[in-house]
Formats: structure tokens, sequence, C-alpha cells
């Protein structure tokens, strides 16, 4: 039962204000209190408005009935549909956040208004607290390549304060054989057990202390002769991005890689699963378990060899969802406006066209609109009709790469934190799915496809995975590796000015809690 709470939990923090409670409690660093009490979205019968100019003349409509200026969380840009959410302090003042969006789905809880808000205030739900701790790694660590365990340690006690829960948490554990006991004090228990113990896991087998399972086959296999003790620790750069956590490296380069046990998802491209398969290829496992896949692994093979635009489009051919006479009627629609479109499609072509939606019809380039189209189309027949997303995970799977769990208990006021568990072969990947989502676009392209890993029996409504893209609007690269190295700018535009800010103290009418 507890399981399935955390599913619901974890959910509901992904759904954002759209799936939001009234009553639900928000909190800032500084100890002030919001407490959510509407979302209403508009058009509130979904779509969009026909101009700005609509779009203007409705807000002006509904900012006229509310006591307080509404506070906008993103820019205007192009968007013709907007959400107003309310929330009120103890004091039953009221405030007003409102967030601008391309169009308005009539399924409430794809329109995503995040529970973060300005000013610092997050929910306060089980997910939000734990969230918060900021025991990631990424949240603790400053340095977070090529570490020894005292490097680890003198970055907590930076972080935390030397006498911290947090450092002593880590000296005790430094001190054990592999089983410690320390107090928990103010430290979340979940928290600790779901993110800290990220970074105790590799330190366990650097330290040689006394572990569970079969790390040593891995080290053995991967390792070049190498121990762990010679090893030194890394972690990903991003917070929910990579297929490891953390990974351990040897003096001659060797790395095993080491994934925990809480769902989430990660983004590979063609060309990272491509090297994995040719590395697979020089081990006898490997080659055992590419001959197993081999019609999937040729479906890898021609995305990467075909690039962003034979990729797709030999795979439609393949699965007969185009005729090579289409294909290549796609391929004549580049450099032509969309006037000189009329004509060259055949009515297989001209549905999917017609049927795909854009944003800004004017920014529109025929053969990306048309490309995209066929690509979205070729994942969906990948996802649902092939077994390539079992296979894929398989390869992942495959070589240096283990699965840690963490066995921990709260005691009364202590924590009992037993061996860490280590899984070979790791069971770690349960899904892959083929993504056209970042990439293809009806303005212009940003590679090739990608591909959406799920770890540990997540779905892909469970996890909100890396949004790194922005909407393309150049002519792409006529290379396949160069596109699956791209690195795009996060998105940041500067927003509009905000009348008044939540949780100053004009905005609150009062003092800060300090």
């Amino acid at each position: 039962m507890r399981d399935i709470l955390n599913i619901l939990d974890n959910l509901n923090e992904s759904t954002g204000l759209a799936n939001r409670k009234p009553g639900s409690l928000f909190t800032n660093p500084e100890g002030d209190q919001l407490i959510f009490q509407s979302l209403n979205f508009y058009p509130e019968s979904g779509g969009a408005f026909g101009n700005s100019e609509e779009m203007t003349a409705a807000i002006e409509q509904v900012g006229a009935q509310l006591p307080r200026p509404i506070e906008w969380t993103n820019p205007i840009g192009k968007n013709l549909g907007f959400g107003i959410a309310t929330f009120a302090d103890p004091q039953g003042n009221t405030y007003y956040l409102g967030r601008y969006f391309q169009a308005i789905s009539p399924n409430r809880l794809e329109n995503y208004f995040p529970n973060t808000l300005p000013a610092g205030f997050k929910l306060q739900s089980k997910a939000a607290t734990k969230e918060a701790a900021g025991y990631k790694p990424t949240d603790v660590l400053s340095q977070l390549k090529n570490l020894t365990p005292d490097d680890i340690y003198q970055q907590v006690v930076v972080k935390f304060g030397e006498g911290s829960d947090e450092a002593v948490a880590m000296q005790t554990f430094m001190n054990s054989s592999g089983r410690a006991e320390f107090p928990l004090g103010n430290m979340n228990f979940t928290a600790f057990t779901n993110y800290f113990c990220e970074i105790l896991q590799p330190m366990s087998l650097v330290m040689g202390k006394k572990i569970r399972g079969n790390a040593q086959d891995a080290a053995k296999k991967f390792l070049g002769g190498a121990s762990y003790t010679d090893c030194t620790i890394s972690f990903g750069s991003g917070k929910t991005d990579g297929l490891f956590d953390s990974f351990v490296s040897a003096p001659n380069g060797q790395s095993i890689g080491i994934s925990t046990k809480a769902k989430n998802g990660a983004k590979a491209s063609a060309k990272n699963l491509d090297d994995k398969v040719k590395e697979m290829s020089n081990d006898a496992d490997g080659r055992r378990i590419l001959e197993k896949f081999k019609t999937e692994v040729s479906i890898l093979e021609m995305i990467v060899d075909g690039g962003y635009i034979d990729g797709p489009l030999n795979l439609a051919v393949l699965y007969k969802i185009l005729t090579p006479e289409e294909a290549q009627q796609v391929r004549s629609l580049r450099g032509l406006a969309p006037n000189q479109v009329q004509g060259r499609l055949s009515a297989k072509l001209k549905k999917l066209y017609d049927g795909r939606s854009t944003t800004d019809a004017s920014k529109m380039i025929p053969f990306f609109h048309m490309l995209a189209a066929v690509a979205f189309e070729v994942a969906d027949h990948v996802n649902n009709n092939t077994n390539f997303g079992p296979a894929a995970a398989a390869i992942l799977n495959h070589g240096a790469f283990m699965q840690c769990y963490t066995d921990a208990k709260n005691v009364g006021s202590n924590v009992v934190l037993e061996e860490f568990q280590f899984q070979y072969p790791s069971e770690a990947v349960t899904g892959v799915k083929l993504s056209a989502d970042k990439t293809y676009y009806s303005t212009g392209n940003k590679g090739n496809f990608t591909f959406k890993i799920l770890k540990n029996g997540a779905s892909e409504d469970e996890v909100t995975m890396p949004d790194d893209t922005v909407n393309a609007t150049a002519e792409p690269v006529d290379d396949v590796e160069k596109l699956d190295s791209v690195v795009t700018k996060p998105r940041g535009v500067k927003a509009a000015a905000k009348p008044e800010r939540l949780g100053t103290e004009r905005s609150l009418g009062r003092q800060r809690q300090r």
C-alpha cells in the first residue's frame, strides 16, 4: 500500500497545480504560507483564442474582477491560452498567479502549471518534502568527478557543517565495516535513503566495505585487473538525466556504472545505443544478446545509418507506413514553400500532413512538417508493434552497469543502514521508448530519434523527462553524429514585469517571519 501511495504522490507532483486539491499548503524558506484555492483555464472550453487581441481582452476581463493584479510566471510569446491559480495566506489575503499556454487542453492534467512558485514557495507534499531536502548528489557536491571518499566527506562538511546530522551520518558510515547506525536528527529519512545514499553506495565499494550481492563479478569482468579500492568516484552532472547515478573508474580508464532502485527516466541518443551495441560485439556474452535481438538491432542501425531524414523514412517503408514512392515525395519537399506543396503528396501523405498541428503556421516549413509527421508515426509503430523496447532494455542492462539496493530502517531516533546490495547484471532498465518529441518539429529539426529510458518499472507518466530543447527554426545539419551531439540552450526568456511579488512584505501585507 505504501508503494502505491508513493506512486500516486509522485504522479501528483508531475502533473503540477492541475491535479492539486484546494487546501494544499505551500511554504517558502522564510516560513511564509500560501494555501492553494483554485486553478481556472481560459478559454474555459479549451483550445485557443483566435488572436492575441482576443486573449488580451479576456485577461483584462478576468483581471477586472480580481482585487489584486495577476502575477505572470512566464512570457506571453505566441501563446493563446492562459491559466489563473488562486492562493490565500493565513490572514485571508488572496494572490493570483498566471501562466500562458499555447492552447488549453480539454484534459485538465495536460495543462502543466508548475508546483514551484515565485519567491521560493514549494508544495509541502511527501514528494516535495523529499525533493526539498537537498540530498541529491548534485545538491550536495560542488565537485562531481574523480573523487575519493575523503573528497566527498569534505564537501558534505562544507555543505551542511561540521557536526551536522549529515556529516555525522557520513563519518559514522566511513568508520564502519559496512553496517552503520547513527542519529536521524533533523534529516528526512526518506530523502536520506533515496538520495543521500546514492553518495554512500559507490563509497562502500571504493572503501572496501562489506557489501551484499555480486559486485565482484562485474569488477573481474570490467576493471581490467584493478579492484574497486583502486577506483575514484564520479556522479552525473544532471539531476534527472543519464543512465547511471554514479560510476567508479579504475586508473586504466575502465568504469562501472551504478543505478539506484528509484523509479526515474533518462534520455539516450541513437549514437549512445549504437556505441553500446559496438561495445557488446567485442564480448562473447554481448554477442549472444545481440544475436537474440538481431531484428531489433537492425532497427537501431537503420536509425543511425539513415540519419534524421532517411532513418524515419526507411523505417516507414519497412513497416509499410509509406511506399518507397511516398518516401521520395517527402524528400522532394526540401526547399519548397507551403504554397508549392499542392499536388505533390499522395492521399496518405496529405492526411498525415494535414493532421499534424503546429503552433505557428507562419513558421511551418513543409519538409520538416511532413518529416515530423512521419517520424511520430514511425515511433508509435515501433513502440506499439515491435519488440524493440524490451530488446533495447536488455542491451542497456548488459555490460559495466550494476543496480544497487539500500536496506535501511528508522529505529527510534536512529537510522540503521545495512550493507548495500549490488546486482550484476543489472535489471534497472525496464523499458525503452523510441521518441521524436524533442527533435522533430514543423519548423526545423534538432537531431535524430532519441530514446526514453524507463528505470525500475517506471512508466512514461511517472517520470518527467529532461526538456533541454527549443523549437528549431534553422536548417539542420546533415551529419547524424553532429546532430546527436548538439547541445541546445535551455529555455529561459526574461519574464514580464511583476506588479507584486509573492512572499514580499508588500504582497503579504506584513513583515516576513524570521
